[in-house]
């Protein structure tokens, strides 16, 4: 991983970041082949009915998001690193458990356990990979997480359609065996990982060891600009839910484009994302640096809108270039944006109560993975162009508000013990 892959994605070169590198490898590959299989495995091999599936694979959601802030009390009070492992433990064991899930119940804590090491795993995540690296080091290995992420959704889905063309319940049931290992495989590489001593955690007076968090969410929700951050954060990863959800139905639905085209989409996003995400943190030191990301990101979005709703008016040639061209700029919109949320959310977030800054992050994601396609697919149905217009507008208001709260969060300007008075 430190060889051509690290330098071809501007991985930086340190031992610890090395490793955790094949971490993210690991979690991701395991977790791409068996996201494909699961309901088909419930309801074609087991023979559960798909709404039954469903609802499992909903309820277990909307337990991980709620087991979300209580991951943030963990990694303050224990440490990020045992909770990693802590997370990755029990997603290994509910994937494992997918094995053995005959009824409603046990799919639902199987479902919950294996969602450990995403949802409520990711503030203890985050909060790891800070301690590992430091400023703009910090947001590349943070891209270099999703490129990776990416990446091994596509390995894994291609792996996922050998298992559904061979089709028998042994595959299957191997594939979620692989995937449960990859979890094990990732824990022994985090054992071996020891986070070097950063230059946050001495201008802060901090280590990496946890430490003793006082006050709690109250203090966190008093820093109201940070808290106003993570809500507007909802709204702009909304620019990935109008991606997947959003655009799929526009070019089936309004253009004049084969449906075929939907893949090959997809397909641009996916190796955009796996080889620019990196380079999409350079210059990212820190929040104060965030304004010309987040604006990039506004940018991107607004172009994108334009070539969506000019693909309504064309033929199918013209518009699948439109199509393409949109989601190239739409591409770099969500490139932007992800690497201003990262830098944003760990660099304003106290040392001392981090896992609970970034839990506050995590929750507003889930909230939007949760809303957020049934925002898109309502305005897009119901109010077509117009749709287009409010998105848009939800999308780039609340980057180019976010830019100003980041850069002018009295974080930037004052040491950490003076911000609990700066920030009420």
């Amino acid at each position: 991983m430190s060889g051509l892959l690290g330098r071809l994605v501007g991985l930086p070169d340190v031992p610890a970041v090395r490793r955790w590198a094949w971490v993210a490898v690991a979690d991701s590959l395991g977790t791409g082949l068996i996201t494909p299989l699961v309901i088909i495995y419930f309801t074609q091999q087991i023979g559960m009915k798909a709404v039954t599936v469903g609802l499992a694979m909903s309820i277990a959601g909307i337990g991980s998001a709620v087991l979300v802030p209580f991951g943030g009390v963990f990694v303050d009070r224990f440490g990020a690193k045992p909770l990693v492992i802590t997370a990755f433990a029990l997603a290994g064991i509910g994937t494992t458990g997918y094995m053995f899930a005959r009824n409603f119940g046990v799919l639902v804590l199987t479902v919950l356990l294996a969602n450990m090491a995403d949802a409520s795993g990711r503030p203890a995540k985050h909060s790891f990979m800070a301690q590992i690296a430091d400023g703009e080091a910090r947001n590349r290995l943070l891209a270099f997480n999703r490129s990776v992420r990416n990446a091994g959704y596509g390995v894994g889905g291609l792996l996922a359609a050998v298992v559904l063309g061979l089709g028998s319940h042994f595959w299957y049931v191997l594939a979620f065996g692989l995937d449960a290992l990859s979890f094990f495989v990732a824990i022994v590489l985090v054992v071996g990982i020891v986070p070097p001593p950063l230059a946050s955690a001495a201008r802060d007076g901090e280590d990496a060891a946890p430490a003793k968090a006082r006050g709690g969410y109250a203090e966190v929700l008093s820093d109201w600009r940070y808290t106003l951050l993570s809500v507007l954060n909802v709204l702009v990863l909304l620019e990935a839910t109008i991606f997947t959800v959003g655009v799929p139905l526009w070019v089936v639905q309004h253009t004049d484009a084969p449906k075929a085209v939907v893949g090959v989409l997809f397909t641009v996003n996916t190796v955009m994302i796996v080889l620019l995400q990196v380079r999409a943190t350079k210059g990212l030191e820190g929040p104060a640096d965030v304004r010309p990301s987040y604006q990039r990101a506004a940018l991107g979005m607004t172009i994108a809108v334009a070539g969506y709703l000019l693909a309504q008016y064309v033929g199918a040639v013209l518009a699948v270039v439109l199509l393409v061209l949109a989601v190239v700029l739409h591409s770099v919109g969500e490139l932007s944006a992800s690497a201003s949320e990262w830098t944003v959310s760990i660099g304003l977030a106290r040392e001392r109560l981090r896992g609970r800054y970034l839990a506050v992050f995590a929750l507003g994601d889930s909230i939007g993975k949760a809303a957020g396609p049934v925002v898109v697919t309502f305005l897009l149905s119901r109010a077509t162009s117009a749709g287009w217009l409010v998105l848009l507008a939800l999308v780039a208001g609340s980057c180019l508000v976010s830019a100003e709260l980041a850069v002018r969060h009295p974080r930037n300007r004052a040491p950490e013990g003076a911000l609990s008075e700066m920030t009420a």
